[in-house]
């Protein structure tokens, strides 16, 4: 089944028509309408949307055979642990594996930004104690593995590298995903006494937020790094 009938079958599984959908989501009604009909591009910002809506999980739109990783095949790990914020979702910590989505065209920019309008072609198969002792995480909903490039973040993310994020709230200071536009940035979040995504690297000047369309998707738990064996 594609991303285009899952959606609509969610939709209709909801009782939602496109216009309800698109009015609770914020995604435009267009938007709907061509995500449903033919397989279009979808941003990763609006899937998240459109999931959230109807109360279902990402991994019900990655429609191919998980993606087994561990630390002695092709990635190396970092053990940056940041703290997620629960969701309202049922979770069987007995169950250990679990899918994420693998955004693998989906890019947030550590630099300039980067248009990103893909959908999801793999999901990765991790365990929850694999996650629970590298990135300290207890909470495994609204997971998702995206593409960060560029060095405005160096030392702490490497060029080129993919991003473990969670959907939420994002805490002061905590290194975010936040789309500009049609722009996916990777930054470190300051909320006072202005709001602005702040760099590690201090070539690259803050960005100012006020006064511009955005919306933070969500907080970055850790990162994976290629590496040659």
């Amino acid at each position: 089944m594609n991303i285009s009938q899952k959606i609509k079958n969610a939709r209709e599984a909801k009782n939602l028509t496109q216009l309800e959908l698109a009015k609770s989501s914020g995604v435009s009604l267009d938007s709907i309408k061509r995500y449903e009909t033919k397989e279009s591009n979808i941003t990763i910002h609006n899937l998240i949307k459109i999931a959230k809506v109807l109360d279902i999980d990402l991994n019900y739109f990655a429609n191919v055979p998980k993606l087994s990783l561990s630390l002695s095949s092709k990635m190396s790990l970092s053990q940056d642990k940041y703290v997620p914020k629960l969701e309202n979702q049922q979770e069987t910590l007995n169950d250990d594996m679990i899918n994420i989505p693998f955004f693998e065209n989906v890019r947030a920019s550590a630099g300039s930004g980067t248009y990103n309008d893909e959908e999801s072609t793999q999901a990765l198969g991790l365990s929850k104690s694999f996650l629970r002792e590298c990135f300290g995480l207890y909470s495994f909903i609204n997971l998702s593995v995206i593409l960060g490039q560029g060095d405005s973040m160096a030392p702490t993310l490497p060029e080129n590298c993919y991003l473990l994020i969670q959907q939420g709230e994002v805490a002061e200071g905590e290194i975010c995903v936040t789309r500009i536009e049609d722009e996916l940035y990777v930054k470190r979040l300051q909320k006072r006494p202005k709001l602005k995504l702040l760099s590690d690297n201090k070539a690259y000047e803050p960005i100012n937020l006020e006064g511009e369309n955005f919306e933070i998707l969500g907080h970055v738990v850790g990162y994976f790094k290629k590496t040659t064996l």
